[in-house]
């Protein structure tokens, strides 16, 4: 069928309310929110296609209608989880009256209480992407770098990272992941500002501020 002669979506056939392309929308959702919840309580490699469609309630046609296998939906709910916590670390920036230690510890604050407040969202976003692929990799690296984007934009009044040195930024950017990663591993031991407090100063090193930037040159 050419474009032109798609059937409108107001005629296409409805079930429950819903047209077949929502209907499918819909499984998919299910289904990643199936693979966050299993990827975090028992791990990537640990979780079949199976058990993703057990707590979905799907059958297995519908997974593979939705993904080709199970890196694409790895993929796809690391995606989620991403974009959620850029979106709330974004919002969190926006506060503080242009203040930048403030926008600073308010966009930590959230990306650290997010993670705690959802275990299985923060496996997802910090540890099964490691290992799987070159192409799984190479998505969670360009989240890192986005991460580190919206830092420096946020805190560095739009000045981006262009003029931070390449190891500055490599060495902020994983040492708060690694940060993230310790945290969490050990039961979220200490507080939150804490954990802030920890990480101030590599975030500072993606806005090129401090004599510690001077230092890599």
């Amino acid at each position: 069928m050419a474009a032109d002669d798609a059937i409108p979506e107001h005629k296409q056939r409805r079930y429950r309310g819903l047209t077949a392309d929502e209907r499918r929308a819909n499984r998919r959702e299910r289904l990643i929110a199936a693979a966050i919840t299993a990827y975090g309580q028992h791990g990537y490699r640990q979780t079949t296609v199976s058990t993703i469609c057990r707590i979905a309630g799907l059958t297995p046609r519908y997974f593979y209608e939705a993904f080709g296998n199970s890196e694409a939906l790895l993929v796809a709910a690391f995606t989620t989880v991403t974009d959620l916590v850029m979106a709330r670390v974004a919002e969190a920036g926006r506060v503080g009256d242009g203040d930048p230690d403030a926008r600073l510890v308010s966009m930590l604050t959230t990306y650290y209480g997010l993670l705690r407040d959802e275990p299985d969202m923060a496996r997802v976003f910090l540890l099964e992407m490691s290992g799987i692929g070159t192409d799984v990799d190479a998505v969670f690296d360009r989240a890192l770098h986005a991460f580190a984007d919206l830092a420096a934009a946020t805190l560095g009044a739009g000045r981006g990272v262009s003029g931070v040195p390449s190891l500055a930024r490599t060495g902020a950017m994983y040492g708060l992941l690694h940060i993230a990663r310790d945290w969490t591993a050990r039961g979220y031991v200490e507080p939150v500002d804490a954990v802030v407090a920890a990480a101030l100063p590599l975030c500072r090193l993606l806005t090129g501020d401090g004599a510690a930037v001077r230092g890599c040159r």
